[in-house]
């Protein structure tokens, strides 16, 4: 048995990677509410973007049209020396370095233009996964730039509660030490309960790994027990919600041949007397 609070798998930071004032804020990404995956949470004011992107087009049709004309010299200028020339002709009479120059700088207006419009979509903050909000940052109004906190969020899909239990308790599991996620089938049952609204709630997760490192205050091994899907009602008639406090049990190994004695018949160092036929 063990208890502990529950906490959010996967837990993130919306940070812009633009700059620019804020014009949409959606009622999804106030405090405590929901969004899934794909929502449209903020917009930043486009506007500069879209100019940029038109002047990017325009250098791009450029570059096209220059290319083209090099192309057409550099043919132009192999027939001619065909006619006239003789050996090799340089790569300076055929126009190559022109027409080198002219191809970079082709390859630099799309490239503009791909980061342009790459900076267009990054106005549009959308939900990286199903969940929920913990704190929002922004207004409609304001002008945030790389490295602003818009808001901090975190995933429904799996929430894990820390576990401490002794470490002689370790016995009776099978979890290696090293901290890596067991396979599913390896991975010991635990019942999380817990109470909501004045009811007495069960959850139902597994014990996915053990911390690598023993608490230094408890001196307790921490095992990490995930619950899948705790929002779904279908499941749950009451989620099972971040920072709850939960009391677990856990299912250890199965041992056979084992029996029931009084506790008044162990001995010191946990020792029983056996007295058979040939004692009597």
């Amino acid at each position: 048995k063990s208890q502990g609070s529950v906490t959010p798998k996967i837990e993130s930071q919306i940070f812009p990677e633009i700059i620019g004032p804020v014009i949409y804020v959606s009622s999804k990404l106030y405090e405590g509410s929901s969004f899934k995956k794909g929502d449209i949470l903020a917009k930043i004011d486009s506007r500069d973007y879209e100019l940029d992107i038109k002047s990017s087009e325009s250098n791009l049709a450029a570059a096209k049209t220059k290319l083209s004309f090099e192309e057409a010299e550099s043919n132009s200028a192999r027939e001619e020396w065909e006619k006239i020339g003789e050996g090799e002709p340089s790569d300076l009479t055929l126009r190559i370095p022109q027409l080198k120059q002219a191809k970079s700088e082709l390859e630099a207006a799309q490239a503009n233009l791909e980061r342009l419009n790459r900076n267009l979509d990054k106005t549009i903050i959308k939900a990286p996964y199903d969940g929920l909000v913990r704190k929002k940052n922004i207004d409609v109004g304001t002008v945030v730039s790389p490295g602003y906190l818009l808001a901090s969020i975190y995933s429904t899909d799996d929430l894990e509660v820390r576990l401490p239990i002794p470490d002689e308790d370790l016995a009776f599991l099978n979890i290696p030490l090293d901290g890596k996620e067991l396979d599913k089938e390896k991975q010991s049952k635990v019942n999380l309960m817990g109470s909501f609204g004045g009811k007495n709630i069960n959850w139902s997760g597994n014990i996915v790994r053990m911390e690598a490192e023993i608490d230094p205050k408890s001196r307790m091994a921490i095992l990490i027990a995930r619950v899948s899907n705790p929002y779904d009602l279908s499941i749950y008639e009451i989620p099972l919600r971040v920072g709850q406090f939960v009391e677990a049990e856990i299912t250890g190994k199965r041992f056979n041949n084992i029996f029931k004695i009084d506790r008044e018949l162990i001995r010191n160092r946990n020792e029983i007397i056996m007295v058979n036929e040939l004692d009597s």
